[in-house]
């Protein structure tokens, strides 16, 4: 197959240099120049463009069998509201409106937040529970852009939560330093949802499988048989551990508040292979 990575970061690399290892001719895009040298040794050819640039988009991915749209926002331009409305809209929204114009095929890495706090309710959150949150802008978005990539028969859309692990990633302290020191101690997130993580390997080796599998629709994609601890409950753990500040949790950008199911996609074969990270941080506060 001959196959388009629009965006090039961690997952992004990654996953080009296990379909390369499998023979498959791997295109990708960056938004930077200086990268282009040591992108040209993962895959066949490099394009340097955005995501909103549609006609750069179709000139990239001509002849390719599908799209892997892989772009995220950037979380320093989004610390407003206001901010997350253009940034993620023209983030999400143009690429994967980019990339459905020039494919057929797209698989698309979108977020839990498309569910908000996922409604009333004790069952599982799956595949069919009603997107919500549809005025924060990092929820509205997404479920815009996955409404781009499902309007083909043969759009896929990969639901995960937050990432963690890739190469120079902050761990979970640094983020939480990182709130303190560039939000004012203020998490945007609710503090009861619980925090699920994946490992940036468990994100690419199901794009992997989603690809070979051939799968189409939206598959959440985490641990299926953990519910991990709440945002507060991790965060407090981690302030207290090292004598900051316990942060303040602002609601703006609510999350799942109950298991999230991934029994879809583990019918195909697929499973995480990387524990929760933050399992050992609350049970040592526990103690």
């Amino acid at each position: 197959m001959k196959l388009f990575i629009l965006g090039l970061g961690h997952v992004g690399k990654a996953l080009a240099k296990k379909l390369k290892a499998d023979g498959h001719q791997v295109v990708g895009s960056t938004t930077t120049e200086s990268k282009v040298p040591e992108l040209e040794q993962l895959v066949d050819a490099v394009a340097v463009l955005k995501g909103e640039e549609t006609a750069k988009v179709a000139a990239a991915a001509a002849g390719c069998d599908a799209i892997i749209v892989t772009v995220a926002p950037n979380v320093r331009n989004t610390r407003t509201k206001e901010e997350r409305e253009v940034h993620y809209e023209q983030v999400l929204v143009r690429s994967c409106e980019s990339a459905r114009l020039a494919c057929p095929r797209v698989i698309f890495l979108s977020s839990f937040s498309v569910y908000g706090d996922g409604g009333v309710g004790h069952e599982a959150i799956d595949e069919l529970t009603p997107t919500s949150n549809h005025q924060e802008p990092s929820s509205k978005y997404y479920q815009l852009a996955e409404q781009q990539v499902l309007s083909s028969s043969l759009g896929c859309v990969l639901r995960f939560p937050d990432m963690y692990g890739a190469p120079g990633d902050f761990t979970f302290p640094q983020r939480v330093k990182m709130a303190i020191d560039y939000f004012g101690g203020k998490a945007i997130f609710s503090a009861d949802a619980p925090l699920y993580a994946i490992h940036f390997e468990d994100v690419v080796d199901s794009v992997y499988h989603v690809i070979h599998s051939q799968l189409s629709g939206i598959y959440n994609v985490c641990d299926n048989g953990q519910v991990p601890a709440t945002n507060k409950q991790v965060f407090d753990a981690i302030c207290d551990q090292n004598d900051w500040p316990r942060l303040e949790f602002l609601g703006q950008i609510k999350a799942p508040n109950r298991k999230i199911s991934a029994a879809k996609i583990y019918a195909t074969g697929y499973r995480v292979k990387h524990p929760d990270p933050n399992a050992d941080v609350v049970a040592t506060e526990s103690v």
